[in-house]
């Protein structure tokens, strides 16, 4: 590509074809200097975009495409307002296409399009499209568009550590396991560590959640923030939360400095633990820790797929999962139909439950037997994951990107 500004003010500086799949859907194009327009008339599905010419990007690793729009009318610009590059090899092979996202600045009040992109290996240049659909009675105006060079993002490593224990008979016993288990994912330096599903509170009985619930901050919290402070790492754990009459299933995350630093509650009651004396929480929550956003399902949240859609759509990369019980097929989904990772620990019956799932669905590490009781794996959470054909066509589609978009 050249020097930094050679492909700035794209509007007005390239050849631009107005697209639409049918005239039934077209909407008028209108292309004023350094600005591009389109006016969807009354038609609620109209469907339509400007293409650019072909713009040189092969000596380039990086790229940054930005562009301004402004619109009258349009209740949701995820939906409608869009702008895609398009990666081609020198035989106009189209190799990678990515949306761009939409940003907000200047107090919301001017919003953009952007997309900071690592080049695929073999491109010669790009296409830019930018369109909107689905929306009548609205007219968006873009400017100030440009693809320039940039510098590669680093790596975003993140040292994952999930966890397996068994149920001992008392909380005492529990409790001292729990110590067991964090000292020893504690001593390979993990980011955060994931314990399972009400490792203090489950035992040998059918004890009512009020006997053993505790306040947050309480004496559980304090002790586990304890170790989470010795060994600088996140602990996210579930316990029986007292909250004045109330009792929850809440997650607690224990930060760096051994402080609560959020709590979820969790929403779906299997029934047996509603009769036990539990209240449903009622809030999806993302937590934006030191080294990304993540968001907390416990048990039997999985089974409902707008939690996890929803923690997702809230900007989530990673789902942390405590679970009592085992369900592979779901978990992966979790993770391919999301394009995120999903860490798991489970409590009973086999360590392998205990895992860690890449954004493809992917197993990438499990815990191998109660006595090493963790295991760990770093992940890159600015690696991305393709799909061949995924919604984009005979090219690599993005999942994360494509699922939130669409």
């Amino acid at each position: 590509m050249g020097k930094t500004n050679k492909n700035k003010n794209l509007a007005e500086r390239i050849k631009w074809t107005s697209w639409s799949p049918r005239k039934e859907l077209s909407p008028e194009f209108i292309a004023d200097g350094n600005k591009l327009g389109i006016s969807s008339g009354n038609n609620k599905n109209v469907y339509g975009k400007f293409i650019s010419g072909e713009i040189s990007i092969q000596d380039s690793h990086t790229v940054i495409f930005e562009a301004a729009f402004s619109c009258r009318n349009v209740k949701n610009t995820e939906k409608s307002v869009f702008a895609m590059i398009n990666f081609y090899d020198n035989q106009k092979k189209l190799l990678e296409r990515d949306y761009a996202e939409i940003i907000e600045y200047d107090s919301g009040k001017t919003k953009k399009l952007y997309r900071k992109l690592d080049v695929p290996a073999g491109v010669s240049y790009a296409i830019i499209e930018i369109g909107l659909r689905w929306q009548p009675d609205d007219v968006v105006e873009f400017e100030n568009i440009s693809i320039e060079t940039a510098e590669a993002e680093p790596p975003r490593t993140v040292r994952i550590a999930t966890t397996y224990k068994e149920v001992r008979p008392t909380p005492e016993e529990n409790l001292k396991s729990i110590i067991n288990v964090i000292d020893k994912a504690g001593g390979s330096n993990p980011d955060v560590i994931l314990l399972s599903e009400l490792v203090y509170d489950s035992c040998y009985d059918d004890a009512a959640a009020d006997e053993r619930a505790q306040a947050i901050p309480g004496n559980l919290t304090d002790i586990i923030g304890g170790y989470a402070k010795k060994y600088n790492t996140y602990i996210i754990f579930t316990m029986n939360e007292k909250d004045g009459d109330t009792i929850y299933n809440t997650a607690v995350i224990i930060g760096r400095d051994g402080g609560i630093c959020g709590k979820y509650r969790k929403i779906h009651l299997p029934l047996f633990e509603a009769e036990l004396g539990t209240s449903p929480g009622s809030e999806l929550k993302v937590f934006d820790l030191d080294f990304g956003k993540v968001g907390i399902i416990i048990c039997y949240d999985q089974y409902f797929a707008e939690t996890s859609r929803t923690l997702a759509l809230m900007g989530a990369e990673i789902i942390f999962l405590p679970t009592a019980g085992e369900d592979e097929i779901i978990q992966r989904a979790i993770s391919r139909s999301n394009g995120i990772y999903t860490v798991v620990s489970a409590a009973h019956q086999n360590p392998a439950f205990s895992r860690i799932i890449n954004p493809l669905g992917e197993i990438v590490n499990f815990v191998k037997d109660e006595d090493t009781a963790y295991s760990i794996e770093d992940i890159d959470l600015n690696k991305r994951f393709f799909i061949y054909w995924m919604s984009v066509g005979p090219a690599n589609g993005e999942t994360k990107v494509l699922f939130r978009k669409e």
